[in-house]
């Protein structure tokens, strides 16, 4: 893979955008904003092959932008909906990010109340979690008028310690409990675990949603908010 400046500057790079849904009326809220390499370079490749070269700060913040730019200047963005943009841990205790972060806020100003930063967690970044600075940086965000998510819930790696530090105003459930969720009592639990959990004080949003059934049962559960291929695939913006 060429350099992430090199990847940037012959603009090979783009970001599809995936509808984020209300249940049970399927009426999109929003969008995820999702990093994609014209040069066909895997999306999970390229943020693995950045951080090996120490160049994922450089990538996380290049594309937290780009996906801004491109949102909020399509003229088929409805005005009123949320963009969830992701941003690894180890990009939010760099030491320049809170200048990044200021400048963005201020480009972004009248649409601060419409972006939703997504925690992207990382393996090989955990124990960034348990870092003091990390939790300041959170604080830092929330007082410039971003809202939080927390990505990837319940796979393994994401303890209700950390939610309750972060205290995301969205949590999104891994895909893996989306999948055949009608067949199974134990995922059943989880996920009504979790509709309970989130009932005060976020949203909670389950991810991977594919088949009318497994939407029907995630929407009796009380599941507020669903996103997978059911609502739409990764593409470019609609209007209403």
């Amino acid at each position: 893979m060429e350099s992430i400046a090199k990847l940037f500057e012959e603009k090979q790079y783009y970001h599809a955008f995936q509808p984020i849904c209300r249940l049970p009326e399927k009426t999109r809220i929003g969008y995820e904003a999702l990093l994609r390499s014209s040069a066909n370079v895997n999306p999970e490749a390229l943020f693995r092959q950045a951080q090996e070269k120490g160049e994922l700060t450089i990538l996380d913040i290049h594309s937290l932008h780009n996906a801004l730019l491109a949102f909020f200047s399509s003229p088929d963005r409805p005005a009123s909906e949320l963009l969830f943009v992701n941003i690894f841990p180890s990009t939010i205790v760099e030491a320049a990010f809170p200048t990044f972060m200021e400048q963005l806020a201020r480009e972004f100003a009248e649409r601060l109340s419409q972006i939703v930063l997504e925690i992207n967690e990382s393996v090989m970044e955990g124990e960034i979690w348990n870092e003091p600075l990390f939790l300041q940086r959170i604080q830092f965000l929330r007082e410039l008028g971003f809202m939080i998510a927390l990505d990837d819930v319940g796979d393994g790696t994401t303890t209700f310690r950390k939610i309750l530090e972060v205290a995301p105003d969205y949590i999104k459930m891994d895909r893996f409990f989306s999948k055949n969720l009608s067949e199974s009592r134990k995922k059943q639990k989880v996920v009504r675990l979790f509709v309970e959990f989130c009932q005060d004080d976020s949203l909670l949003i389950l991810e991977g949603i594919e088949g009318e059934e497994d939407f029907a049962c995630a929407a009796s559960l009380g599941v507020a908010i669903g996103q997978g291929y059911l609502f739409g695939k990764p593409g470019g913006l609609t209007g209403e």
